[in-house]
Protein backbone atom coordinates (compact mmCIF):
# COMPACT_ATOMS: atom_id res chain seq x y z
CA UNK A 1 0.00 0.00 0.00
CA UNK A 2 1.30 3.65 -0.87
CA UNK A 3 -1.33 5.76 0.46
CA UNK A 4 0.44 9.43 0.89
CA UNK A 5 -0.08 10.74 4.37
CA UNK A 6 -2.32 14.02 4.45
CA UNK A 7 0.48 16.26 5.38
CA UNK A 8 2.22 15.45 2.30
CA UNK A 9 -1.11 16.11 0.09
CA UNK A 10 -1.39 19.41 0.90
CA UNK A 11 1.13 21.40 -0.97
CA UNK A 12 -0.01 19.22 -3.92
CA UNK A 13 -3.86 20.05 -3.59
CA UNK A 14 -2.50 23.55 -3.66
CA UNK A 15 -0.42 23.58 -6.82
CA UNK A 16 -3.61 21.67 -8.18
CA UNK A 17 -5.80 24.46 -7.53
CA UNK A 18 -3.55 27.22 -7.92
CA UNK A 19 -2.11 25.46 -11.55
CA UNK A 20 -6.25 25.32 -12.67
CA UNK A 21 -6.54 29.07 -12.43
CA UNK A 22 -7.25 29.14 -8.94
CA UNK A 23 -10.74 26.62 -8.15
CA UNK A 24 -11.32 23.28 -9.15
CA UNK A 25 -13.96 20.98 -8.59
CA UNK A 26 -13.61 18.75 -5.81
CA UNK A 27 -13.47 15.29 -7.74
CA UNK A 28 -11.14 17.11 -10.10
CA UNK A 29 -9.04 18.26 -7.26
CA UNK A 30 -8.56 14.58 -6.33
CA UNK A 31 -7.36 13.33 -9.53
CA UNK A 32 -5.09 15.51 -9.99
CA UNK A 33 -3.38 15.55 -6.44
CA UNK A 34 -2.95 11.54 -7.29
CA UNK A 35 -0.83 12.41 -10.31
CA UNK A 36 1.79 13.90 -7.51
CA UNK A 37 2.82 10.93 -6.41
CA UNK A 38 4.11 7.98 -8.83
CA UNK A 39 4.02 5.20 -6.18
CA UNK A 40 0.19 5.26 -5.76
CA UNK A 41 -1.40 2.89 -8.03
CA UNK A 42 -4.79 1.61 -9.13
CA UNK A 43 -5.26 -0.68 -6.55
CA UNK A 44 -4.66 2.10 -3.93
CA UNK A 45 -6.84 4.06 -5.72
CA UNK A 46 -9.55 1.63 -5.25
CA UNK A 47 -8.88 0.87 -1.13
CA UNK A 48 -12.20 1.33 0.60
CA UNK A 49 -12.32 2.79 4.23
CA UNK A 50 -12.90 0.26 6.75
CA UNK A 51 -16.69 1.47 6.73
CA UNK A 52 -17.25 0.90 3.27
CA UNK A 53 -18.21 3.93 2.98
CA UNK A 54 -16.12 5.77 0.70
CA UNK A 55 -12.73 5.30 -0.71
CA UNK A 56 -9.59 6.06 1.19
CA UNK A 57 -7.26 7.77 -1.18
CA UNK A 58 -10.20 10.90 -2.16
CA UNK A 59 -10.77 10.69 2.11
CA UNK A 60 -7.67 11.73 2.85
CA UNK A 61 -6.98 14.45 0.39
CA UNK A 62 -11.04 15.87 1.87
CA UNK A 63 -9.36 15.80 5.16
CA UNK A 64 -6.15 17.38 4.16
CA UNK A 65 -8.54 20.07 2.22
CA UNK A 66 -10.43 20.84 5.88
CA UNK A 67 -6.66 21.35 7.29
CA UNK A 68 -6.05 24.22 4.51
CA UNK A 69 -9.14 25.39 5.41
CA UNK A 70 -8.53 25.77 8.55
CA UNK A 71 -5.16 27.64 8.31
CA UNK A 72 -6.57 29.79 5.61
CA UNK A 73 -5.21 28.41 2.41
CA UNK A 74 -8.39 27.39 0.92
CA UNK A 75 -12.01 29.04 1.32
CA UNK A 76 -14.98 27.63 2.92
CA UNK A 77 -17.14 28.12 0.70
CA UNK A 78 -19.17 27.51 -2.13
CA UNK A 79 -19.60 23.29 -1.61
CA UNK A 80 -18.12 21.25 -3.94
CA UNK A 81 -15.58 24.00 -5.68
CA UNK A 82 -12.20 24.06 -3.34
CA UNK A 83 -10.79 27.84 -4.01
CA UNK A 84 -7.09 28.96 -3.05
CA UNK A 85 -6.42 31.92 -0.65
CA UNK A 86 -4.13 34.46 -1.31
CA UNK A 87 -2.06 33.14 1.49
CA UNK A 88 -2.67 29.75 0.34
CA UNK A 89 -0.94 30.94 -2.98
CA UNK A 90 2.18 32.50 -0.80
CA UNK A 91 2.11 29.40 1.07
CA UNK A 92 3.03 27.11 -1.98
CA UNK A 93 5.27 29.66 -3.64
CA UNK A 94 7.11 29.33 0.18
CA UNK A 95 7.51 25.75 0.15
CA UNK A 96 6.70 24.17 -2.86
CA UNK A 97 10.83 23.87 -3.97
CA UNK A 98 10.73 21.29 -0.92
CA UNK A 99 8.21 19.22 -1.40
CA UNK A 100 8.51 15.53 -1.64
CA UNK A 101 5.74 12.97 -1.56
CA UNK A 102 6.00 10.88 1.56
CA UNK A 103 3.63 7.75 1.87
CA UNK A 104 2.30 5.53 4.82
CA UNK A 105 5.30 3.98 6.49
CA UNK A 106 3.27 1.09 7.66
CA UNK A 107 0.10 -1.00 7.41
CA UNK A 108 -2.20 -1.47 10.27
CA UNK A 109 -0.66 -4.56 12.72
CA UNK A 110 2.98 -3.02 11.67
CA UNK A 111 5.16 -3.78 14.64
CA UNK A 112 7.86 -1.19 13.64
CA UNK A 113 9.83 1.74 15.28
CA UNK A 114 8.83 5.31 14.73
CA UNK A 115 10.00 8.93 16.00
CA UNK A 116 7.04 10.52 17.75
CA UNK A 117 6.32 12.97 14.85
CA UNK A 118 5.96 10.04 12.61
CA UNK A 119 4.45 8.15 14.80
CA UNK A 120 1.94 10.48 15.62
CA UNK A 121 1.43 11.47 11.87
CA UNK A 122 0.00 7.98 11.15
CA UNK A 123 -1.92 7.85 13.81
CA UNK A 124 -3.45 10.85 12.73
CA UNK A 125 -3.79 9.32 9.37
CA UNK A 126 -5.63 5.99 11.33
CA UNK A 127 -8.08 8.47 12.81
CA UNK A 128 -9.14 10.15 9.91
CA UNK A 129 -9.47 6.89 8.00
CA UNK A 130 -11.73 5.51 10.17
CA UNK A 131 -14.86 7.46 8.67
CA UNK A 132 -15.32 9.71 5.89
CA UNK A 133 -14.23 13.10 6.33
CA UNK A 134 -17.51 14.77 7.77
CA UNK A 135 -18.87 18.39 5.87
CA UNK A 136 -17.24 21.79 7.26
CA UNK A 137 -19.30 23.24 8.96
CA UNK A 138 -21.00 26.52 8.72
CA UNK A 139 -18.94 29.56 9.73
CA UNK A 140 -20.66 32.10 11.77
CA UNK A 141 -21.97 35.25 10.36
CA UNK A 142 -18.89 37.06 11.55
CA UNK A 143 -16.24 34.47 9.99
CA UNK A 144 -18.94 33.99 7.16
CA UNK A 145 -18.62 38.00 6.16
CA UNK A 146 -15.07 37.86 6.20
CA UNK A 147 -14.79 34.93 3.85
CA UNK A 148 -17.32 36.18 1.62
CA UNK A 149 -15.41 40.01 1.40
CA UNK A 150 -12.35 37.69 1.13
CA UNK A 151 -13.69 35.73 -2.36
CA UNK A 152 -15.13 39.53 -3.67
CA UNK A 153 -11.44 40.97 -3.44
CA UNK A 154 -10.04 37.85 -5.29
CA UNK A 155 -12.59 38.28 -8.33
CA UNK A 156 -11.38 41.93 -8.59
CA UNK A 157 -8.36 41.09 -8.88
CA UNK A 158 -7.07 41.88 -5.67
CA UNK A 159 -5.13 40.25 -3.14
CA UNK A 160 -7.25 39.69 0.10
CA UNK A 161 -5.56 38.82 3.29
CA UNK A 162 -7.36 38.88 6.50
CA UNK A 163 -6.45 38.78 10.13
CA UNK A 164 -3.65 40.99 9.20
CA UNK A 165 -2.00 42.95 12.25
CA UNK A 166 -1.13 46.25 12.75
CA UNK A 167 -0.20 46.87 16.48
CA UNK A 168 -2.27 47.99 18.49
CA UNK A 169 -5.25 46.41 15.90
CA UNK A 170 -6.48 43.20 13.43
CA UNK A 171 -8.16 43.66 10.60
CA UNK A 172 -10.75 41.40 9.28
CA UNK A 173 -9.89 41.46 6.13
CA UNK A 174 -7.75 44.02 3.76
CA UNK A 175 -7.16 43.71 -0.11
CA UNK A 176 -3.90 44.79 -1.61
CA UNK A 177 -2.86 45.89 -5.41
CA UNK A 178 -0.23 43.36 -5.36
CA UNK A 179 0.87 40.46 -2.42
CA UNK A 180 4.26 42.53 -1.04
CA UNK A 181 2.09 46.07 -0.66
CA UNK A 182 3.38 47.70 2.34
CA UNK A 183 -0.75 49.30 2.61
CA UNK A 184 -3.62 47.99 1.43
CA UNK A 185 -6.10 49.84 -0.55
CA UNK A 186 -9.44 49.07 0.92
CA UNK A 187 -10.14 47.70 4.79
CA UNK A 188 -12.89 45.85 5.79
CA UNK A 189 -14.45 45.51 9.59
CA UNK A 190 -17.39 43.15 10.52
CA UNK A 191 -18.43 43.63 13.61
CA UNK A 192 -21.62 42.81 15.67
CA UNK A 193 -23.67 45.89 16.77
CA UNK A 194 -22.08 46.31 20.21
CA UNK A 195 -17.94 46.61 19.10
CA UNK A 196 -19.33 49.75 17.01
CA UNK A 197 -16.54 52.18 18.64
CA UNK A 198 -13.56 49.58 18.59
CA UNK A 199 -14.40 49.12 14.65
CA UNK A 200 -14.23 52.85 14.24
CA UNK A 201 -11.42 53.23 15.50
CA UNK A 202 -9.34 50.32 14.14
CA UNK A 203 -10.79 51.94 10.93
CA UNK A 204 -9.93 55.70 11.60
CA UNK A 205 -6.04 54.01 12.32
CA UNK A 206 -6.10 52.58 9.42
CA UNK A 207 -6.65 55.73 7.61
CA UNK A 208 -4.43 58.33 9.11
CA UNK A 209 -1.87 55.24 8.80
CA UNK A 210 -2.70 53.89 5.06
CA UNK A 211 -5.09 56.21 3.63
CA UNK A 212 -7.14 53.34 2.42
CA UNK A 213 -10.62 53.04 1.19
CA UNK A 214 -12.93 51.96 4.79
CA UNK A 215 -16.10 49.65 5.03
CA UNK A 216 -18.07 48.79 7.58
CA UNK A 217 -20.35 45.80 7.70
CA UNK A 218 -22.14 44.93 11.10
CA UNK A 219 -23.52 41.35 11.53
CA UNK A 220 -25.80 41.57 14.93
CA UNK A 221 -28.28 43.72 13.27
CA UNK A 222 -29.70 43.23 9.79
CA UNK A 223 -32.11 46.34 9.74
CA UNK A 224 -30.20 48.76 8.00
CA UNK A 225 -32.07 51.91 9.25
CA UNK A 226 -31.20 51.05 12.60
CA UNK A 227 -27.45 50.50 12.00
CA UNK A 228 -27.59 53.55 10.28
CA UNK A 229 -28.83 55.48 13.86
CA UNK A 230 -26.29 53.68 15.79
CA UNK A 231 -23.18 54.78 13.95
CA UNK A 232 -24.86 58.18 12.83
CA UNK A 233 -23.80 59.61 16.16
CA UNK A 234 -20.22 58.34 16.11
CA UNK A 235 -19.57 60.05 12.79
CA UNK A 236 -20.87 63.45 13.74
CA UNK A 237 -18.56 63.49 17.25
CA UNK A 238 -15.69 61.18 18.22
CA UNK A 239 -15.25 59.79 14.46
CA UNK A 240 -16.01 62.74 12.39
CA UNK A 241 -13.36 62.78 10.32
CA UNK A 242 -14.60 59.64 9.02
CA UNK A 243 -18.06 60.24 7.75
CA UNK A 244 -17.13 61.54 4.64
CA UNK A 245 -15.12 58.40 3.96
CA UNK A 246 -16.72 55.48 5.28
CA UNK A 247 -18.78 53.18 3.64
CA UNK A 248 -21.73 50.77 5.31
CA UNK A 249 -22.33 47.73 3.99
CA UNK A 250 -25.24 45.13 5.48
CA UNK A 251 -25.03 41.78 5.50
CA UNK A 252 -27.57 41.57 2.18
CA UNK A 253 -25.32 43.44 0.04
CA UNK A 254 -22.29 41.89 0.80
CA UNK A 255 -23.74 38.25 0.11
CA UNK A 256 -25.67 39.85 -3.15
CA UNK A 257 -22.19 41.37 -4.21
CA UNK A 258 -20.72 38.19 -4.22
CA UNK A 259 -23.10 36.05 -5.40
CA UNK A 260 -23.62 38.36 -8.57
CA UNK A 261 -19.85 38.82 -9.39
CA UNK A 262 -19.67 34.86 -8.56
CA UNK A 263 -21.46 34.38 -11.21
CA UNK A 264 -19.49 36.29 -13.60
CA UNK A 265 -16.16 35.08 -12.30
CA UNK A 266 -14.57 33.87 -15.16
CA UNK A 267 -15.91 36.94 -17.30
CA UNK A 268 -14.53 39.38 -14.97
CA UNK A 269 -11.09 37.27 -14.87
CA UNK A 270 -11.13 37.69 -18.63
CA UNK A 271 -11.53 41.42 -18.53
CA UNK A 272 -9.12 41.68 -16.02
CA UNK A 273 -6.45 40.35 -17.38
CA UNK A 274 -3.57 42.78 -18.76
Amino acid sequence: MAIPIEESIQLPLLRAIADAGGELPSKAAVSRVAAFFPELTEHDMNLKLPSGYGLLFPNRVQWSRQRLVQLGYLYREPRGVWRITAQGRKFLEDHWAGWQPRYSSRQRGAIVEYSRAETQKHEDDLVHDSEPAPELPLPRPHEHLKELLSQVGDILGYYPQTEVHESPYVYDVVWKTFPQAQRPSFVFEVQDKGNLIEALAKLQHARDTWGSRLFLTVTGDRDRRRVDKLVAPLLAGTFHRLARDLVLLDPEQVEGLYGALNQNRDLIRKLLQE
